[in-house]
């Protein structure tokens, strides 16, 4: 089975998958935790972002969040909002978990509207909208490559002597865009590339016709992203408590799997649209302007703290054109 086909059913099949059925709790009680659950800073500099982008393009701009989790950053954003401000904002989410759908809904109450599928928000804000997502692409299904004997080889999972699981490779006629393969086309170094959330980013971008797009996650630009890591980044958690890639198959659908998100690529993605300006900051750079030194869980986040201990803002502006 392909990796990236193994981690589709494991996060998000709908009876048995991780994000489907299993993850209860983000934070000290879940399995891992986000900026979001750790302090209101990243609900203030959001909303202080969209402040900025309404002033700019000149509308009030829907908020479209993709991937809400359990709503704790909606919430937190309601909280950080004036009550003018809530009134007129229109606020969604785009969250394929039907679960989590149902959670969102039920925390959030009227000051949101929950949609399945990125389309359906875009055409519900009429085209114009600040986007935001946050530890969202490292939650795409990856596909796995290990570069050996000259060329690269994909990576899935087969069933071994005495049923142990084990990660074979197998030839692969055509590698997924990806500037990974020509910088770590080192003997036995494994890339993981997320084709899946370029599929998805492509699918909704002719509907997108003017507003910011804000990309929160841990990674790095392509130079570093593989730096000291010949086996590649992908790991699961579990109560807070990292698995290597080979512990993952016996927790399917009971643990978070995540890998980090290559900027490179998503770079490449944004500044395909002509016109479009791109920007990439550091978390500490995006978060400060908002910051109270003083309080000790913005000081702890500032110190961009987090399961890849390198998170980056990726920042795209898109004008609409006459």
């Amino acid at each position: 089975m392909p990796h990236e086909q193994f981690m589709e059913l494991a996060l998000y099949d709908e009876d048995e998958g991780y994000y489907s059925r299993n993850m209860h709790e983000i934070g000290l009680r879940g399995d891992f935790s986000t900026s979001a659950t750790m302090s209101d800073l990243l609900a203030k500099r959001v909303a202080n972002h969209w402040r900025e982008a309404c002033r700019e393009y000149g509308r009030n701009l829907p908020i479209i969040e993709v991937g809400g989790g359990n709503a704790s950053l909606a919430l937190s954003i309601r909280r950080v909002l004036s009550l003018w401000e809530r009134l007129r904002m229109r606020y969604y989410i785009v969250e394929r978990s039907s679960s989590l759908r149902e959670l969102q809904m039920l925390a959030c109450g009227n000051f949101l509207r929950v949609y399945p599928e990125m389309s359906r928000a875009l055409r519900r804000a009429g085209g114009h909208a600040f986007i935001f997502c946050n530890e969202l692409v490292d939650a795409f299904p990856v596909r796995r490559f290990i570069y050996s004997n000259d060329s690269w080889q994909e990576l899935g999972w087969t069933v071994a002597e005495g049923g142990r699981v084990i990660q074979m490779p197998r030839s692969c006629p055509q590698l997924p865009p990806s500037t990974a393969f020509a910088h770590w086309s080192g003997e036995g170094q494994i890339i993981e590339v997320h084709e899946s959330y370029r599929k998805w980013y492509l699918s909704w971008q002719p509907l997108w016709r003017s507003g910011v797009f804000v990309t929160i996650d841990y990674g790095n630009e392509v130079d570093d992203l593989y730096y000291r890591r010949p086996l590649g980044t992908l790991r699961g958690y579990k109560a807070h408590v990292m698995l290597e890639a080979e512990d993952l198959p016996p927790l399917a659908g009971k643990c978070d799997i995540t890998a980090d998100v290559n900027f490179s690529d998503l770079r490449e993605l944004a500044e395909r649209n002509s016109g479009d300006a791109v920007q990439m900051i550091t978390q500490r750079e995006y978060l400060l302007p908002c910051a109270d030194v003083q309080d000790a869980a913005q000081s702890h986040l500032l110190r961009v703290p987090g399961a890849g201990d390198h998170f980056h803002v990726l920042i795209q502006h898109r004008f609409e054109f006459a």
